[in-house]
């Protein structure tokens, strides 16, 4: 089966948005790092609720201004759109801010913990017509893109099994244990959850089980989602065990496999179904490496905001809700309490 070309944009077609960031902490440093190395977007403002960061971060990233509250900074008139990346129990409030000021968005997954939370940032933002949209990045990635133009075609056939594993030691990375500020299901499973929703769509039921620390944290957990064409998806989410960072699918006349780790710039294989398969692979040779592939959703965010757009259309309000209340479940089925 011939893979079709990736869809890449080119990052100088679309407009150089000016971007203001609320929580520069460490996933700001390498957004904003990759995303001014690989595109023109522009960072103009930053702001944080501790002293002397956001001058910190200004003077690494030549910023040139910072404000001294998220209210002014949303309120400032030079910004098109707000990154945010405060902690996770944060994004609602800072989301609302934003929209409320009449700023698009760019929230860090996951978008909220709670989907009615979601809900209500969606449905704000449709009032003030203002971009809304989950960095869910690995959506944006050209083998994503690939993915995407295989599904359409119809060639794959129907989808049967899918795996996707994210298993990390992570026990160093201290707001992932913090209430609030992480949790496995939440900030790692999210990237299974969502190959999941992408291949095979909206689950018919959920199955989890897992380990719960005694403050509630997760640590592991297991989940079988079905679906009503039959299709079946095992996600497997780990901070303490560390597994190669997987995903496949299993359709009627082929099988799909990402590069590992597979929400980063990789690859992807298809092949036959035979015991001595034939294989085509693309191999993801750009460069842009690792997390330095955040700015690709950077790039689709400016093209969708030149196009009036208020959702993106490979990762719609919908499907996002949908994704978070698809990780409630899990941590609500294993007793966990992440925030």
């Amino acid at each position: 089966m011939k893979l079709p070309d990736p869809i890449i944009i080119d990052p100088q077609s679309v407009p150089a948005l000016n971007w203001g960031i609320i929580g520069p902490g460490g996933i700001a440093e390498t957004f904003v790092g990759a995303t001014q190395k690989h595109t023109s977007q522009r960072f103009a403002a930053v702001a944080s609720r501790t002293a002397g960061r956001g001058d910190e971060f200004a003077s690494k990233f030549n910023i040139p201004r910072v404000h001294a509250n998220y209210a002014e900074l949303v309120a400032d008139d030079e910004l098109d759109a707000i990154y945010i990346a405060s902690h996770q129990g944060d994004h609602f409030e800072h989301a609302m801010l934003a929209i409320e000021a009449g700023k698009s968005i760019l929230v860090e997954k996951p978008i909220t913990y709670l989907p009615e939370q979601a809900e209500q940032i969606f449905a704000a933002a449709a009032r003030h017509k203002v971009l809304a949209m989950e960095a869910m990045w690995t959506r944006y990635l050209p083998q994503s893109t690939i993915l995407r133009q295989l599904l359409a075609s119809g060639e794959l056939g129907t989808p049967e099994l899918l795996t996707a594993s994210f298993c990390a030691d992570n026990r160093a990375i201290e707001r992932l244990w913090k209430p609030g500020g992480g949790g496995i299901v939440y900030d790692m499973g999210i990237y299974p959850i969502a190959m999941a929703q992408q291949i095979l769509g909206t689950a018919k039921s959920i199955t989890a089980t897992g380990l719960v620390r005694p403050d509630g944290m997760d640590e592991e957990s297991y989940t079988i989602l079905t679906y009503e064409s039959g299709a079946r998806a095992s996600l497997t989410m780990s901070g303490i065990a560390s597994l190669p960072i997987s995903a496949s699918c299993s359709f009627e006349n082929a099988i799909v496999t990402f590069g590992e780790p597979f929400f980063v710039p990789s690859s992807i294989s298809v092949k036959t179904k035979d015991f001595y398969p034939e294989q085509s692979t693309w191999v993801d040779e750009s460069g842009i490496a690792g997390h330095e592939g955040l700015s690709y959703q950077a790039t689709w965010f400016a093209k969708y905001l030149s196009e009036g757009r208020i959702e993106s259309e490979v990762h719609t309000h919908a499907e996002t809700v949908e994704g978070i209340a698809i990780a409630h479940e899990i941590t609500t089925q294993i007793g966990a309490k992440p925030f």
